[in-house]
């Protein structure tokens, strides 16, 4: 008998069950077009629609991963004006934002620009977005910039930070409430990125506009 590939039998299968939450999204989506604004069950549906959301954006994140781990994936690089990819983020990750309470926003300047794989970068993003939402009291913000020939895209909260912005380690809090897949898939992304052997990579630090945690992205640009 052949042996199995598990790892293409596991992605196979991820594929699948996304699909899957993409349908029952689908349904949802009509059900809740046809109640009632002030229906007190809507408010139900909205987080049972929003959790879906995230479960099918971290399927995606998965078969990145897979791919990037197994050099299946393929970059795909363009350049980018950076406010309309972060108006694009933003305008995605609103709804579930605004279902926590939550503010969310981004900065940067109107003409950045940046050179990237834009579906590696919307998955990063959201999945920042998304760990953010489990420790900002109020606010989230994603700030975009460009330093010493890199391109640097941070998703920072207002929540109590890092105990060390010095060290590798997240706080236990982190560890808690994520697998470290989020951040394993985030560091391959940037990785992924290269200019003449020069690789991206990712930095935990405080966020200076805010307060509290700050994940940063650093994507290398030609000069």
């Amino acid at each position: 008998m052949k042996k199995l590939n598990i790892s293409t039998i596991l992605a196979s299968a991820i594929h699948e069950s996304k699909n899957q939450v993409g349908t029952l999204l689908y349904q949802l989506q009509g059900l809740k077009d046809s109640i009632d604004n002030k229906d007190s069950s809507r408010n139900k549906i909205v987080s049972i629609e929003e959790s879906l959301k995230k479960l099918n954006d971290e399927w995606v994140e998965y078969l990145y991963l897979y791919r990037l781990a197994s050099d299946g994936y393929e970059l795909h690089v363009d350049t980018f004006l950076i406010d309309e990819f972060l108006d694009d983020q933003v305008f995605a990750l609103q709804p579930s934002a605004q279902a926590k309470n939550l503010d969310l926003n981004y900065i940067c300047d109107p003409s950045l620009t940046g050179v990237f794989d834009e579906r590696l970068m919307t998955a990063v993003v959201g999945t920042a977005v998304y760990n953010a939402f489990r420790f900002a009291k109020s606010k989230i913000l994603i700030q975009a910039r460009k330093k010493d020939n890199f391109l640097i895209i941070s998703i920072e909260d207002d929540g109590k930070g890092f105990k060390d912005s010095l060290s590798d380690d997240f706080s236990e809090d982190f560890i808690e409430a994520n697998t470290g897949l989020g951040l394993y898939f985030a560091e391959l992304s940037a990785t992924a990125h290269t200019v003449n052997d020069i690789q991206g990579y990712i930095k935990k630090e405080t966020s200076s506009s805010i307060g509290g945690a700050s994940l940063a992205v650093y994507l290398p640009q030609s000069e």
